[in-house]
Protein backbone atom coordinates (compact mmCIF):
# COMPACT_ATOMS: atom_id res chain seq x y z
CA UNK A 1 0.00 0.00 0.00
CA UNK A 2 1.30 3.45 -0.90
CA UNK A 3 1.97 6.11 1.72
CA UNK A 4 -0.86 8.16 0.18
CA UNK A 5 -3.33 5.28 0.62
CA UNK A 6 -2.31 4.84 4.25
CA UNK A 7 -3.38 8.40 5.00
CA UNK A 8 -6.60 7.93 3.03
CA UNK A 9 -7.38 4.93 5.28
CA UNK A 10 -7.72 7.37 8.16
CA UNK A 11 -10.08 9.72 6.31
CA UNK A 12 -7.47 12.17 5.01
CA UNK A 13 -8.41 13.62 1.60
CA UNK A 14 -6.37 12.31 -1.31
CA UNK A 15 -4.89 15.71 -2.21
CA UNK A 16 -3.54 16.21 1.33
CA UNK A 17 -2.39 12.57 1.43
CA UNK A 18 -0.52 13.06 -1.84
CA UNK A 19 1.19 16.18 -0.45
CA UNK A 20 2.32 14.27 2.64
CA UNK A 21 3.59 11.43 0.48
CA UNK A 22 5.68 13.91 -1.56
CA UNK A 23 7.14 15.14 1.73
CA UNK A 24 8.02 11.50 2.53
CA UNK A 25 6.23 11.85 5.84
CA UNK A 26 4.98 8.44 7.12
CA UNK A 27 1.83 8.15 9.20
CA UNK A 28 3.76 7.02 12.27
CA UNK A 29 6.14 9.99 11.98
CA UNK A 30 3.27 12.45 11.52
CA UNK A 31 1.49 11.06 14.57
CA UNK A 32 4.61 11.27 16.76
CA UNK A 33 5.89 14.65 15.55
CA UNK A 34 4.90 17.91 17.21
CA UNK A 35 3.01 20.61 15.35
CA UNK A 36 6.05 22.92 15.59
CA UNK A 37 8.37 20.37 13.97
CA UNK A 38 5.82 19.49 11.29
CA UNK A 39 5.69 23.18 10.36
CA UNK A 40 9.40 23.93 10.61
CA UNK A 41 10.95 20.66 9.44
CA UNK A 42 8.40 19.49 6.88
CA UNK A 43 6.62 22.70 5.87
CA UNK A 44 3.14 21.38 6.64
CA UNK A 45 0.35 23.95 6.86
CA UNK A 46 -0.94 24.44 10.41
CA UNK A 47 -4.60 23.85 9.46
CA UNK A 48 -3.65 20.62 7.70
CA UNK A 49 -1.77 19.44 10.78
CA UNK A 50 -4.83 19.85 13.02
CA UNK A 51 -7.07 18.03 10.53
CA UNK A 52 -4.66 15.11 9.96
CA UNK A 53 -3.84 14.74 13.65
CA UNK A 54 -7.54 14.40 14.36
CA UNK A 55 -7.97 11.81 11.59
CA UNK A 56 -5.06 9.71 12.88
CA UNK A 57 -6.90 9.15 16.16
CA UNK A 58 -9.26 6.81 14.30
CA UNK A 59 -8.88 3.14 13.44
CA UNK A 60 -7.79 2.83 9.79
CA UNK A 61 -10.27 1.60 7.20
CA UNK A 62 -9.57 -1.97 6.10
CA UNK A 63 -7.36 -1.98 3.00
CA UNK A 64 -9.69 -4.21 0.97
CA UNK A 65 -12.72 -2.11 1.95
CA UNK A 66 -10.90 1.07 0.94
CA UNK A 67 -9.83 -0.22 -2.46
CA UNK A 68 -13.27 -1.68 -3.20
CA UNK A 69 -14.96 1.59 -2.29
CA UNK A 70 -12.63 3.69 -4.44
CA UNK A 71 -12.80 1.31 -7.38
CA UNK A 72 -16.59 1.07 -7.23
CA UNK A 73 -16.82 4.89 -7.14
CA UNK A 74 -14.26 5.39 -9.90
CA UNK A 75 -12.18 7.42 -7.40
CA UNK A 76 -14.59 10.36 -7.41
CA UNK A 77 -17.46 11.89 -5.47
CA UNK A 78 -20.74 10.00 -5.61
CA UNK A 79 -22.68 13.28 -5.36
CA UNK A 80 -21.06 15.58 -7.94
CA UNK A 81 -19.33 12.77 -9.89
CA UNK A 82 -16.14 14.77 -9.97
CA UNK A 83 -17.60 17.97 -11.42
CA UNK A 84 -16.69 20.09 -8.36
CA UNK A 85 -13.26 18.59 -7.76
CA UNK A 86 -11.19 15.60 -8.77
CA UNK A 87 -10.00 15.33 -5.13
CA UNK A 88 -11.82 12.94 -2.82
CA UNK A 89 -12.17 12.00 0.83
CA UNK A 90 -13.68 8.93 2.50
CA UNK A 91 -16.77 10.09 4.36
CA UNK A 92 -18.46 8.25 7.24
CA UNK A 93 -22.21 8.42 6.58
CA UNK A 94 -22.90 7.92 10.27
CA UNK A 95 -20.18 10.04 11.90
CA UNK A 96 -17.16 8.08 13.08
CA UNK A 97 -17.25 9.94 16.39
CA UNK A 98 -20.61 8.30 17.13
CA UNK A 99 -20.27 4.91 15.47
CA UNK A 100 -16.57 4.03 14.98
CA UNK A 101 -18.00 2.18 11.99
CA UNK A 102 -15.54 1.60 9.13
CA UNK A 103 -17.76 -0.90 7.32
CA UNK A 104 -18.33 -0.50 3.59
CA UNK A 105 -22.01 0.41 4.00
CA UNK A 106 -21.11 3.35 6.24
CA UNK A 107 -18.54 4.82 3.85
CA UNK A 108 -18.89 7.00 0.76
CA UNK A 109 -16.49 8.83 -1.53
CA UNK A 110 -17.11 12.60 -1.50
CA UNK A 111 -15.22 15.58 -2.87
CA UNK A 112 -13.90 18.02 -0.22
CA UNK A 113 -16.66 20.51 -1.10
CA UNK A 114 -19.53 18.08 -0.59
CA UNK A 115 -17.77 16.59 2.42
CA UNK A 116 -17.77 20.02 4.08
CA UNK A 117 -21.47 20.50 3.31
CA UNK A 118 -22.30 17.05 4.72
CA UNK A 119 -20.62 18.01 7.99
CA UNK A 120 -22.13 21.47 8.38
CA UNK A 121 -24.31 21.97 11.41
CA UNK A 122 -27.12 24.45 11.93
CA UNK A 123 -28.00 25.05 8.28
CA UNK A 124 -31.33 24.55 6.57
CA UNK A 125 -32.25 21.14 5.19
CA UNK A 126 -32.34 22.60 1.67
CA UNK A 127 -28.60 23.36 1.93
CA UNK A 128 -27.53 20.28 3.89
CA UNK A 129 -26.62 16.90 2.40
CA UNK A 130 -28.36 14.24 4.48
CA UNK A 131 -27.09 10.70 5.18
CA UNK A 132 -30.03 9.28 3.25
CA UNK A 133 -29.14 11.39 0.20
CA UNK A 134 -25.55 10.18 0.38
CA UNK A 135 -26.62 6.53 0.61
CA UNK A 136 -28.94 6.83 -2.39
CA UNK A 137 -26.35 8.75 -4.42
CA UNK A 138 -23.67 6.20 -3.57
CA UNK A 139 -25.88 3.30 -4.66
CA UNK A 140 -26.88 5.01 -7.90
CA UNK A 141 -23.34 6.15 -8.74
CA UNK A 142 -21.78 2.74 -8.06
CA UNK A 143 -24.33 1.14 -10.39
CA UNK A 144 -23.51 3.70 -13.10
CA UNK A 145 -19.78 3.12 -12.64
CA UNK A 146 -20.27 -0.64 -12.93
CA UNK A 147 -22.38 -0.24 -16.08
CA UNK A 148 -19.65 1.91 -17.61
CA UNK A 149 -17.01 -0.69 -16.76
CA UNK A 150 -19.10 -3.46 -18.27
CA UNK A 151 -19.58 -1.49 -21.48
CA UNK A 152 -15.89 -0.57 -21.69
CA UNK A 153 -14.94 -4.18 -20.99
CA UNK A 154 -17.24 -5.57 -23.67
CA UNK A 155 -15.83 -3.12 -26.22
CA UNK A 156 -12.49 -4.79 -25.47
CA UNK A 157 -13.94 -8.33 -25.55
CA UNK A 158 -13.89 -8.90 -21.81
CA UNK A 159 -15.27 -12.48 -21.76
CA UNK A 160 -14.13 -15.64 -19.99
CA UNK A 161 -15.38 -17.91 -22.78
CA UNK A 162 -16.78 -17.30 -26.25
CA UNK A 163 -19.74 -19.61 -26.90
CA UNK A 164 -21.04 -18.27 -30.22
CA UNK A 165 -19.66 -16.22 -33.10
CA UNK A 166 -21.99 -15.36 -35.99
CA UNK A 167 -19.47 -15.47 -38.85
CA UNK A 168 -21.75 -14.41 -41.78
CA UNK A 169 -23.19 -11.40 -39.95
CA UNK A 170 -19.77 -10.27 -38.69
CA UNK A 171 -18.36 -10.51 -42.20
CA UNK A 172 -21.32 -8.51 -43.51
CA UNK A 173 -20.58 -5.71 -41.04
CA UNK A 174 -16.86 -5.82 -41.93
CA UNK A 175 -17.60 -5.32 -45.62
CA UNK A 176 -20.02 -2.48 -44.84
CA UNK A 177 -17.50 -0.68 -42.61
CA UNK A 178 -14.15 -1.51 -44.22
CA UNK A 179 -14.99 -2.93 -47.69
CA UNK A 180 -12.80 -5.91 -46.76
CA UNK A 181 -11.98 -8.25 -43.88
CA UNK A 182 -9.30 -6.73 -41.63
CA UNK A 183 -6.39 -8.82 -40.39
CA UNK A 184 -6.28 -9.85 -36.74
CA UNK A 185 -3.48 -11.13 -34.52
CA UNK A 186 -4.58 -14.65 -35.52
CA UNK A 187 -4.61 -14.08 -39.28
CA UNK A 188 -1.01 -15.02 -40.11
CA UNK A 189 -1.01 -18.32 -38.23
CA UNK A 190 -4.43 -19.32 -39.60
CA UNK A 191 -3.37 -18.43 -43.14
CA UNK A 192 -0.17 -20.47 -42.73
CA UNK A 193 -2.25 -23.46 -41.59
CA UNK A 194 -4.48 -22.98 -44.61
CA UNK A 195 -7.59 -22.42 -42.50
CA UNK A 196 -7.99 -18.85 -43.79
CA UNK A 197 -7.47 -17.45 -47.25
CA UNK A 198 -5.22 -14.44 -47.79
CA UNK A 199 -8.34 -12.25 -47.52
CA UNK A 200 -8.78 -13.40 -43.87
CA UNK A 201 -11.92 -15.39 -44.67
CA UNK A 202 -12.47 -19.13 -44.22
CA UNK A 203 -10.68 -21.35 -46.74
CA UNK A 204 -13.47 -23.71 -47.77
CA UNK A 205 -10.98 -25.92 -49.67
CA UNK A 206 -9.02 -26.64 -46.48
CA UNK A 207 -12.14 -27.79 -44.64
CA UNK A 208 -13.30 -30.03 -47.47
CA UNK A 209 -9.86 -31.60 -47.86
CA UNK A 210 -9.89 -32.42 -44.15
CA UNK A 211 -13.43 -33.81 -44.33
CA UNK A 212 -14.83 -30.98 -42.17
CA UNK A 213 -18.09 -29.21 -42.97
CA UNK A 214 -17.12 -25.53 -43.52
CA UNK A 215 -20.66 -24.59 -42.48
CA UNK A 216 -19.91 -25.84 -38.95
CA UNK A 217 -16.37 -24.48 -38.52
CA UNK A 218 -16.08 -24.71 -34.73
CA UNK A 219 -17.82 -27.90 -33.62
CA UNK A 220 -16.25 -30.16 -36.26
CA UNK A 221 -12.76 -28.72 -36.05
CA UNK A 222 -10.55 -29.33 -33.02
CA UNK A 223 -7.45 -28.08 -31.26
CA UNK A 224 -5.85 -24.69 -30.91
CA UNK A 225 -6.68 -23.80 -34.50
CA UNK A 226 -10.39 -23.83 -33.57
CA UNK A 227 -9.76 -21.48 -30.65
CA UNK A 228 -7.71 -19.19 -32.91
CA UNK A 229 -10.44 -19.23 -35.55
CA UNK A 230 -13.06 -18.37 -32.94
CA UNK A 231 -10.97 -15.48 -31.63
CA UNK A 232 -10.19 -14.29 -35.15
CA UNK A 233 -13.86 -13.66 -35.92
CA UNK A 234 -14.57 -12.35 -32.44
CA UNK A 235 -11.72 -9.86 -32.85
CA UNK A 236 -13.23 -8.81 -36.17
CA UNK A 237 -16.45 -8.03 -34.31
CA UNK A 238 -14.52 -5.96 -31.76
CA UNK A 239 -12.83 -4.10 -34.61
CA UNK A 240 -16.27 -3.26 -36.00
CA UNK A 241 -17.58 -2.18 -32.59
CA UNK A 242 -14.86 0.46 -32.37
CA UNK A 243 -16.51 2.11 -35.39
CA UNK A 244 -20.08 1.77 -34.11
CA UNK A 245 -22.13 2.95 -31.15
CA UNK A 246 -22.49 0.15 -28.61
CA UNK A 247 -25.66 0.54 -26.51
CA UNK A 248 -26.60 -1.07 -23.20
CA UNK A 249 -29.90 -2.86 -23.81
CA UNK A 250 -30.98 -2.10 -20.23
CA UNK A 251 -30.80 1.60 -21.07
CA UNK A 252 -32.61 1.19 -24.40
CA UNK A 253 -35.49 -0.61 -22.71
CA UNK A 254 -36.12 2.49 -20.64
CA UNK A 255 -36.64 4.70 -23.68
CA UNK A 256 -40.19 5.91 -24.30
CA UNK A 257 -39.63 5.81 -28.04
CA UNK A 258 -38.98 2.06 -28.17
CA UNK A 259 -42.05 1.47 -30.34
CA UNK A 260 -41.41 4.23 -32.87
CA UNK A 261 -38.84 2.23 -34.84
CA UNK A 262 -35.83 4.35 -33.92
CA UNK A 263 -34.12 1.43 -32.16
CA UNK A 264 -34.11 -0.79 -35.23
CA UNK A 265 -30.53 -1.64 -36.39
CA UNK A 266 -28.98 -0.37 -33.16
CA UNK A 267 -26.01 -2.37 -31.92
CA UNK A 268 -26.52 -3.38 -28.30
CA UNK A 269 -25.27 -5.66 -25.56
CA UNK A 270 -26.95 -7.37 -22.65
CA UNK A 271 -25.36 -8.89 -19.54
CA UNK A 272 -27.46 -11.15 -17.38
CA UNK A 273 -29.19 -14.50 -16.99
CA UNK A 274 -31.03 -15.82 -20.05
CA UNK A 275 -33.30 -18.73 -20.81
CA UNK A 276 -32.25 -20.97 -23.68
CA UNK A 277 -32.70 -24.33 -25.32
CA UNK A 278 -29.88 -26.67 -26.28
CA UNK A 279 -29.98 -27.92 -29.88
CA UNK A 280 -29.99 -31.65 -30.46
CA UNK A 281 -26.58 -33.16 -31.21
CA UNK A 282 -24.98 -33.74 -33.60
CA UNK A 283 -25.51 -30.34 -35.17
CA UNK A 284 -25.89 -30.36 -38.95
CA UNK A 285 -26.99 -27.88 -41.60
CA UNK A 286 -30.53 -29.13 -41.00
CA UNK A 287 -30.46 -28.24 -37.28
CA UNK A 288 -33.10 -25.56 -36.65
CA UNK A 289 -32.20 -22.33 -34.86
CA UNK A 290 -32.50 -22.22 -31.11
CA UNK A 291 -32.87 -19.07 -29.03
CA UNK A 292 -32.04 -17.12 -25.89
CA UNK A 293 -34.59 -14.88 -24.23
CA UNK A 294 -35.84 -13.16 -21.11
CA UNK A 295 -39.16 -11.73 -20.01
CA UNK A 296 -39.27 -8.50 -18.08
CA UNK A 297 -42.64 -6.77 -18.14
CA UNK A 298 -43.55 -5.25 -20.50
CA UNK A 299 -40.76 -6.74 -22.67
CA UNK A 300 -40.07 -10.12 -24.19
CA UNK A 301 -36.55 -9.99 -25.64
CA UNK A 302 -35.32 -12.76 -27.91
CA UNK A 303 -32.15 -13.70 -29.80
CA UNK A 304 -32.42 -16.39 -32.52
CA UNK A 305 -29.27 -18.53 -32.43
CA UNK A 306 -27.91 -20.27 -35.53
CA UNK A 307 -26.56 -23.48 -33.98
CA UNK A 308 -23.94 -23.86 -36.72
CA UNK A 309 -21.84 -21.14 -35.12
CA UNK A 310 -21.79 -22.43 -31.55
CA UNK A 311 -18.15 -22.75 -30.56
CA UNK A 312 -18.08 -25.98 -28.54
CA UNK A 313 -20.15 -28.86 -27.23
CA UNK A 314 -19.98 -27.20 -23.81
CA UNK A 315 -21.56 -24.11 -25.35
CA UNK A 316 -24.49 -26.16 -26.67
CA UNK A 317 -25.09 -27.67 -23.21
CA UNK A 318 -24.83 -24.29 -21.50
CA UNK A 319 -27.64 -22.96 -23.71
CA UNK A 320 -30.15 -25.10 -21.84
CA UNK A 321 -29.03 -24.26 -18.31
CA UNK A 322 -30.14 -20.64 -17.87
CA UNK A 323 -26.63 -19.26 -17.86
CA UNK A 324 -25.34 -15.74 -17.32
CA UNK A 325 -24.27 -14.33 -20.67
CA UNK A 326 -22.84 -11.23 -22.25
CA UNK A 327 -24.42 -11.05 -25.68
CA UNK A 328 -23.84 -8.63 -28.56
CA UNK A 329 -26.51 -8.10 -31.19
CA UNK A 330 -28.40 -5.81 -33.55
CA UNK A 331 -32.06 -5.01 -32.96
CA UNK A 332 -34.01 -6.28 -35.99
CA UNK A 333 -37.68 -5.94 -35.11
CA UNK A 334 -40.03 -4.62 -32.43
CA UNK A 335 -43.59 -5.89 -32.29
CA UNK A 336 -46.02 -7.57 -29.90
CA UNK A 337 -46.30 -11.11 -28.58
CA UNK A 338 -48.66 -12.84 -26.13
CA UNK A 339 -47.22 -15.26 -23.57
CA UNK A 340 -49.37 -17.05 -20.97
CA UNK A 341 -52.22 -14.65 -21.63
CA UNK A 342 -50.03 -11.54 -21.18
CA UNK A 343 -49.12 -9.22 -24.04
CA UNK A 344 -45.47 -8.13 -24.26
CA UNK A 345 -43.46 -5.78 -26.44
CA UNK A 346 -41.47 -8.30 -28.49
CA UNK A 347 -37.91 -7.28 -29.30
CA UNK A 348 -36.05 -9.50 -31.78
CA UNK A 349 -32.26 -9.15 -31.79
CA UNK A 350 -29.81 -10.71 -34.25
CA UNK A 351 -26.96 -12.14 -32.14
CA UNK A 352 -23.38 -11.48 -33.21
CA UNK A 353 -21.52 -13.20 -30.37
CA UNK A 354 -22.01 -14.26 -26.78
CA UNK A 355 -20.12 -15.83 -23.92
CA UNK A 356 -19.48 -15.72 -20.19
CA UNK A 357 -18.84 -12.18 -18.91
CA UNK A 358 -16.01 -11.33 -16.53
CA UNK A 359 -18.16 -8.64 -14.88
CA UNK A 360 -21.88 -9.18 -14.29
CA UNK A 361 -24.71 -6.88 -13.30
CA UNK A 362 -26.53 -7.17 -9.99
CA UNK A 363 -29.92 -8.67 -10.79
CA UNK A 364 -32.11 -11.40 -9.29
CA UNK A 365 -30.19 -13.59 -6.77
CA UNK A 366 -28.03 -16.21 -8.45
CA UNK A 367 -30.25 -19.07 -7.26
CA UNK A 368 -32.55 -18.21 -10.16
CA UNK A 369 -29.78 -19.02 -12.65
CA UNK A 370 -29.38 -22.60 -11.49
CA UNK A 371 -32.78 -24.18 -11.75
CA UNK A 372 -31.26 -27.47 -12.92
CA UNK A 373 -29.61 -27.87 -9.52
CA UNK A 374 -32.94 -27.48 -7.70
CA UNK A 375 -35.29 -29.74 -9.61
CA UNK A 376 -38.08 -29.48 -7.05
CA UNK A 377 -38.44 -25.74 -7.55
CA UNK A 378 -39.95 -23.86 -10.46
CA UNK A 379 -38.97 -20.24 -11.02
CA UNK A 380 -41.31 -18.27 -13.29
CA UNK A 381 -39.82 -16.13 -16.04
CA UNK A 382 -40.92 -12.94 -14.34
CA UNK A 383 -38.70 -13.78 -11.36
CA UNK A 384 -35.72 -14.59 -13.49
CA UNK A 385 -34.63 -11.10 -14.43
CA UNK A 386 -35.90 -8.17 -12.41
CA UNK A 387 -33.67 -5.22 -13.25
Amino acid sequence: MSLQDKYIQYGVSDNIAKELELKKLPVTTFRATSKENLINSYGVNENIIDFVKDCLKRQPIDEHTLHSLLDNSNFCCCLCKGTKSDAYIIHHIEPYSKSQNNNYDNLAVLCPNDHDIAHREGISLTLKITPDQIKKSKEKWEKEVKDRKIKAGLKEGNLHDIDFVNIPRILEICYNLFSNIPATTYSDSLIQMGILNSDNNINVKYFKENDIDPNIPFLEHGGYSTIHLRHHFFDLLLECIQKMELNDLDHLLKKKYIQDGSLINKLCFYVGGLYGHSPKLPITKATPPTHLYFRRKPYFVEWDINSLFLCSTTATIRLGSRSIYAIYGIIRNIGKITKDGTEFIHIKIRPLAFGSPKITKDRTPNIHYYKNNFADFDYPDEDYDES
